[in-house]
C-alpha cells in the first residue's frame, strides 16, 4: 500500500514538474548526478512537509493572515497555541505554527499511531506520512505528532489525559464527614506528573492546603489542579502541552503521604475527574 502511494506520489510530482515548466531533460543534472528535474522536485516536495514550528508575532499580524501565509487555518493556530480570542495576539509573542490544517499531539503512555489516528477520527497512513514514521508501533511517551486533519477540541470540548501512572489512593466524594473535591494518586516522592491536556498556567505557586500547586486553564471554561508538589516545573503565563511535565510529586500542603492531587473544574466548578478521564 505505501509503495503504491510512493509511485502514485512520483507520478504527481513529474506531471507537476511538466505543468511547473521544470526541465526534465536527463542531460540537465544537479548535485549528486542526478537529473535536474528531480533535484528540483525533491526541493518542492520538501517545502509541503508539513511543518511545526516557532513563530514571532510581527506589527499588523492577525492570526488570520498567519494562517494564510502558512497553509493553516484560525482553528489549528488557536487550538496548538490555547488561544481563547483570537483577536488578542500581541506583536513580540511567540506562536507555534503548523503548516497545515490539523493538531499537534504529545503521545501518552502506551499509544500507538493506530490509536492516535481513531482519537482523532483520521486515517493512521496520514500520521505516518507526516511524521516519516513506519508501521504501527509504540511510540515514545511526551514525543510530539502531527495529525492532518484531526481535531479535538469541537463545541467547547476538552480531552483530558490521566496526569500520572499511579494508584488511586482516594476518590471524589465524601471522605471523613468532608467532601473530596478530586482524586488522589499515590507515588514516590519525585515522581515527574503532566499536564492532563494543552493549556496554559494560570497558577504555579504555594496555595494553602494544596501546598505547592499548578493551576491550568484549558479554555472552553475548563481548568485542572495539580497539588501537593515537591517542585513545579512551570512558570505562571506558560504555555504547556498535553503530557509536559510540570512538576513532581511531593507532600507539601495538607497530606499525609506522597501524592497528587487532581483536580477538573467546568466553568469554575468542580467536577468528578473520573468522569473526563480515559
Amino acid at each position: 500500500m505505501r509503495s503504491k502511494g510512493r509511485v502514485v506520489a512520483a507520478f504527481l510530482l513529474f506531471l507537476g514538474a511538466v505543468l511547473l515548466g521544470i526541465p526534465v531533460g536527463a542531460a540537465s543534472e544537479g548535485g549528486a548526478g542526478l537529473p535536474l528535474y528531480l533535484v528540483q522536485l525533491q526541493e518542492y516536495a520538501a517545502a509541503r512537509e508539513p511543518r511545526l514550528f516557532t513563530y514571532q508575532i510581527r506589527p499588523g499580524d492577525t492570526l488570520y493572515s498567519i494562517a494564510l501565509e502558512f497553509g493553516t487555518d484560525i482553528e489549528t493556530l488557536a487550538g496548538l497555541n490555547n488561544i481563547g480570542n483570537p483577536h488578542l495576539i500581541f506583536a513580540g509573542e511567540t506562536i507555534e505554527v503548523l503548516t497545515l490544517v490539523g493538531s499537534v499531539h504529545r503521545v501518552a503512555e502506551g499509544e500507538t499511531v493506530e490509536k492516535i489516528a481513531e482519537l482523532y477520527g483520521v486515517e493512521a497512513e496520514a500520521i505516518l506520512e507526516a511524521n516519516r514514521l513506519s508501521g504501527d508501533r509504540l511510540l515514545p511517551r511526551g514525543e510530539r505528532i502531527i495529525v492532518p486533519g484531526g481535531r479535538l477540541s469541537r463545541s467547547g470540548t476538552v480531552v483530558f489525559s490521566w496526569p500520572l501512572q499511579g494508584r488511586l489512593t482516594s476518590g471524589y466524594g465524601w471522605r471523613n464527614g468532608k467532601f473530596h473535591y478530586g482524586i488522589d494518586i499515590g507515588a514516590p516522592h519525585g515522581t515527574p506528573f503532566y499536564a492532563a491536556a494543552d493549556g496554559r498556567v494560570s497558577k504555579a505557586q504555594y496555595w494553602g492546603s494544596y501546598g505547592l500547586m499548578v493551576e491550568l486553564d484549558h479554555g472552553y471554561g475548563w481548568s485542572s489542579r495539580y497539588g501537593h508538589a515537591s517542585k513545579l516545573a512551570v512558570t505562571p503565563g506558560q504555555r504547556v502541552s498535553s503530557g509536559q511535565v510540570i512538576g513532581y510529586i511531593g507532600v507539601t500542603g495538607n497530606t499525609t503521604g506522597p501524592h497528587l492531587h487532581f483536580e477538573i473544574l467546568k466553568d469554575g466548578q468542580k467536577i468528578n475527574p473520573q468522569s473526563q478521564l480515559p
